[in-house]
């Protein structure tokens, strides 16, 4: 069974340094943003509460 994806909302700025090149993909073109912290993403997976930006 795969692991769950760990929300952006989680994510702390050693987590986004370790990976910085996944990170980039998944703001580069954003669809969805959280209403809990801001952050947007191109899927609603890596949000805890995604609005869809219009």
């Amino acid at each position: 069974m795969a692991k769950k994806a760990k929300r952006l909302c989680k994510w702390k700025e050693a987590d986004i340094a370790k990976i910085f090149d996944e990170f980039i993909a998944i703001v580069k073109s954003p669809t969805f943003v959280c209403k809990k912290c801001g952050r947007v993403a191109d899927k609603k997976k890596w949000l805890h509460k995604p609005a869809e930006l219009k």
